[in-house]
Formats: C-alpha cells, structure tokens, sequence
C-alpha cells in the first residue's frame, strides 16, 4: 500500500485502526497530514478551529453557519418561488372565503324571504340554515365584520324555526 495517504502513514505509526485516533493528541494528528503548501495549512487549521468551536459549548457555531450560508444560497430561488406562491394561495384563501361568506349570506337571506313568504320549510332545512348561521355570525365575530341587515334575517329565522317547534307544524317530507 502506497504511504502517501493518511492510511498509509497510519500503519507505519503502528495504529490499527481509526478509532485510535479519537484518542491522539491534536499535535499527533497534525503530524500525520502532509502539509505541502500554506493553503492546506490554512485549511487545516480553519477546519480544526472550526470543530473546536463547534464542539465547545458556546453560542457560536462555525459549521452551523456555514452550511445555513450554502443552504441560503442552493435554495434561494426556491425560497423566491415558494413566496411567490404562498402570496397567491394567501390571495385565493382570502378571495375564496370572502366567496363563501357571501354564498352563505345570500343563502340566509333567500331562506328567509321564502320564510316570510308563507312557503313552509322541514326541519331539516331549519337546520342547515340555523348552521350556516352559526358559521356566519361565528366568522363575522372572529374578523371583526360589520353584519348589518342579515342578523335582523338570523333573528327571523330562529324566531320561526322556535315557533315551528313548539306548535310542530315543520313541512312535512311528502307534503
């Protein structure tokens, strides 16, 4: 085996194996690599400095911020395009929440001038309204919104729906 590698220098110390060198001295392991010019001895010396530093218990890690800086930089364009997307899907949610607050609305207030029209409703039907005006008030409340015309719509509809229990006259399914 050729003794230019650090394996080779390894073996003519008389070490057996890797393990051995957790337990050498730092000088000892310097000794081992060939430096051939003041770069590598740079280097060297700014990868143990580095890992002592790391190692000891302190705030400042050397390693951490370096592979968080090489992070930063592959995935920089994948950070544009993941803003990017989150402004449109933030954008969607918004545009499709304000859809459903008035589907849900127009919902409530069509239920209710049907109520006022005479036209009978099954109880069923009271339900999912009395539902969707739970869910109505609950996200009016939550975003701070004015509600307007349709809670005097809401009052009508609960008030119907109390007396339709207590005299139970809910259309009934076939009639």
């Amino acid at each position: 085996m050729e003794s230019g590698g650090l394996s080779g220098r390894v073996e003519d110390r008389g070490i057996d194996n890797y393990e051995d060198l957790v337990i050498m001295p730092i000088k000892d392991i310097l000794s081992l690599l060939e430096f051939k010019d003041g770069l590598s001895i740079g280097g060297a010396v700014l990868i143990i400095l580095m890992t002592l530093i790391q190692i000891y218990p302190c705030k400042l890690n050397p390693w951490d911020s370096v592979l968080k800086w090489i992070g930063n930089k592959l995935n920089s364009d994948l950070k544009k395009e993941i803003n990017v997307i989150k402004k449109d899907l933030d954008k969607h949610i918004k545009e499709s929440s304000a859809k459903d607050l008035k589907d849900a609305r127009m919902h409530i207030l069509d239920f209710c001038n049907s109520c006022m029209c005479g036209q009978k409703h099954t109880k069923e039907q009271f339900d999912f309204v009395i539902s969707q005006c739970d869910e109505y008030e609950s996200y009016i409340e939550q975003n701070n919104i004015k509600n307007g015309v349709i809670s005097s719509a809401i009052k009508e509809i609960r008030r119907l729906y109390d007396r339709s229990i207590q005299k139970n006259d809910f259309l009934k399914e076939g009639d």
